[in-house]
């Protein structure tokens, strides 16, 4: 029997989304589908692949871009002419534009495919236009002669908890389910108990391996039993099973490796295992090319796939491979708990699987089985795995770059550390996870960041990992930080811990706002490239804060707030904070991620007046210079003062260049603005549209 208790959240029911278009505005509804593929059915594997086409649909459809919608739709009906719920969908949208013929042949074949939703059919609002026409009526009729001839013996199988045998994890259709809710394939599987576990947890004769053995032979070490290895580069950096007898090693059918479920950055599948791997391979062409890491922090909901799998007992590996390089520098966005990263190329991550595996089995049986059910599991292998480090040897090592870096050397393991660490650990000390929620922060400011409002500063916010792109032009980045969401265990106070990790102490400011010190104020000054704390070599240009509890017994994993600087800006503030110059020409030719910073071809020079206010200010581009007011319009009439009179609001447009980078663009609408002044000290004026 399985050691660990099935929770039984795991398997859920499916969910279809339904999208409302008819009226004015855009609203979304979710209503219950029983099915969206079956388990037994070879399809199951594509949902990931859907899913995320899926997301760009229903943007396109918020937005009320029904072309793209529609072109989005077609084009996966005809790479997955299965899939209902693209034929529903687009019937809704046909009808909404009262393309009536279109959206009964869609709706017809809908019912045909699977669709049995019978009171979604007539509650959706987006067949409100063609409900009066007769054949609404009968394709109703049809679905529910359907559904009454569907008998007992012609439903799908429920989905088959997949044995494990001689260590091998089959994932398959017999065995996976696609959860809509998380947008996440999930195979369970059954494991032998711990005490049908082969003797040995490690081969071999190092003083690890042979420390570890002896505890599992006494009971003090719970071994690796029902514990689950996913490799995901096709062997090619994977441990060894010879060498770990007691773990399960994840293998998948034929149509799961058709449709690449087995491969790169997991963001497609989970497992009722507690899981931990590696993909020893990135996107090495093209204009996005980045390490699995950088993939995951800056791909659509890769983050939040990412603490779902740290809060279901997974932690992954990936080789930061380019993206922590002396040439380009440090080019991670964040950083966070949710994975290992590895300084180095293929194979560097091997020394962490090893390290996982160690630690996993070092806990106490009672103590694993307690992190297991309460999915605590990995937030304190990783707490573990950074105490264990060769460097780590003080509570402030502990809460210092030292043991938080976003980039791991292999080196600095220390696996017998790790294992007395582990094995010493009682349940009831350990502390919950840190979690984070933004109260407050600075915003855009009206003309002068005109141009990124549409940029979002915010790169993420999870509840482990909160990240931030300074785009706007304040010299300071205010955030208001909350801890209040972390659970108390076992009544034990909690204090917490904020701490510069990285960047400049003296232009970072964190101040409490309560005495219990679970609500902060983080400011950050403005800052240039500077050393990476963990590689002197590598230039960086990332602010970050962690933020541990302690409830007096032990230190939690840690959370993060960090900050991303343009590193290809030069800015220049006068000692009151207001801004310069700015100049975002990259004369460097200094590489700069194409999916998060903007290109810009100009240099903006800012004037004020005696008060400190902004009055406009100079762009400067290769042979030409404009001037813009304060409100950001595009100055075209001055006084005899040198006061704009008359000025042309500007939009801002972005496109992508033949590399994949993003450029902004002015675009004058031809709207106008007219200044008057009240004397001759009056610099600012009011505006006469």
């Amino acid at each position: 029997m399985n050691s660990l208790a099935r929770r039984g959240s795991f398997f859920l029911p499916v969910l279809a989304v339904l999208v409302c278009l008819a009226g004015t505005t855009y609203s979304t509804a979710a209503q219950a589908q029983s099915k969206i593929t079956t388990p037994q059915s070879p399809h199951i594997f594509a949902m990931p692949a859907i899913g995320e086409r899926m997301r760009f649909i229903l943007a396109g459809l918020a937005s009320r871009r029904f072309s793209v919608a529609e072109t989005g739709l077609r084009e996966l009906i005809s790479k997955y002419p299965w899939h209902f719920q693209s034929h529903y969908l687009l019937s809704s949208l046909m009808a909404v534009q009262e393309r009536k013929d279109e959206a009964f042949i869609l709706l017809d074949k809908a019912i045909d495919l699977g669709f049995s939703n019978q009171s979604a059919l007539y509650k959706d609002a987006n067949f409100s236009k063609i409900r009066s026409d007769p054949r609404f009526n009968a394709l109703a009729e049809k679905l529910v002669t359907k559904l009454a001839s569907t008998q007992q013996s012609d439903r799908p199988p429920l989905v088959t908890v997949q044995n494990i045998r001689n260590n091998v994890a089959l994932i398959s259709q017999t065995n996976t389910v696609w959860d809509n809710r998380y947008n996440v394939l999930k195979s369970a599987f059954a494991f032998n108990s711990r005490k049908a576990a082969r003797p040995i947890v490690i081969k071999g004769e190092d003083a690890a391996a042979k420390k570890l053995n002896e505890l599992f032979q006494r009971g003090l070490a719970a071994g690796n039993a029902g514990d689950l290895y996913d490799n995901r580069d096709r062997q090619h950096s994977a441990l060894s099973p010879k060498s770990y007898p007691q773990l399960a090693f994840t293998k998948y059918s034929h149509q799961a490796i058709s449709q690449n479920t087995d491969y790169g950055l997991n963001s497609r599948i989970m497992f009722h295992a507690n899981t931990f791997g590696n993909s020893s391979t990135a996107l090495n062409s093209g204009p996005f090319w980045r390490s699995h890491v950088r993939m995951a922090y800056t791909m659509p909901k890769g983050p939040q796939a990412l603490f779902l799998q740290y809060m279901n007992n997974h932690l992954y590996v990936y080789p930061a491979v380019r993206d922590f390089k002396t040439k380009h520098g440090d080019l991670l966005p964040a950083n966070s708990p949710y994975l290992i990263a590895t300084e180095g190329k293929s194979g560097s991550d091997r020394p962490f699987l090893k390290a996982i595996a160690t630690i996993l089995a070092a806990f106490k049986p009672d103590v694993k089985d307690i992190l297991s059910k309460t999915n605590r599991l990995m937030p304190t292998v990783q707490m573990v795995f950074r105490k264990g480090l060769m460097n780590v040897q003080t509570k402030a090592d502990y809460l210092s770059a030292k043991a938080n870096p976003a980039v791991f050397r292999g080196g600095n393991i220390n696996l017998l550390k790790m294992i007395h660490i582990a094995n010493a650990l009682k349940a009831e000390d350990i502390p919950a996870i840190v979690r984070l929620r933004v109260l407050d922060e600075n915003k855009s400011q009206d003309g002068i960041d005109d141009h990124v409002k549409n940029l979002p500063e915010t790169l993420f916010n999870t509840p482990a990992s909160i990240a931030r792109i300074i785009r706007n032009s304040a010299f300071e980045k205010r955030i208001l930080i909350t801890t209040e969401d972390t659970k108390k265990l076992n009544g034990l106070p909690i204090k917490y811990h904020w701490v510069v990790l990285q960047g400049d102490p003296s232009r970072i400011k964190i101040t409490p706002q309560n005495k219990e010190g679970n609500v902060a104020e983080i400011k950050v000054s403005w800052h240039e490239k500077f050393p990476s704390p963990s590689n002197a070599a590598i230039k960086t240009n990332r602010v970050e804060i962690g933020v541990f509890s302690d409830n007096g017994k032990e230190l939690s994993a840690p959370s993060f707030v960090t900050f991303l600087y343009p590193g290809t800006q030069h800015r220049s503030y006068d000692k009151t904070g207001r801004l310069l110059l700015v100049d975002y020409r990259n004369q460097k030719n200094q590489y700069t991620d194409p999916r998060l910073f903007p290109k810009r071809d100009w240099r903006d020079d800012f004037s004020y007046d005696n008060k400190g206010r902004l009055t406009g200010w100079i762009r400067t581009r290769k042979g030409s210079t404009s001037e813009f007011s304060r409100n950001g319009a595009k100055i075209l009439a001055k006084d005899n003062k040198g006061r704009p009179t008359k000025a042309e609001m500007i939009a801002y447009e972005f496109k992508r260049d033949k590399k994949g980078q993003i450029v902004i663009t002015e675009k004058p609408l031809n709207k106008f603005i007219t200044y008057q002044y009240q004397d001759d000290k009056d610099r600012l004026g009011i505006i006469i549209r």
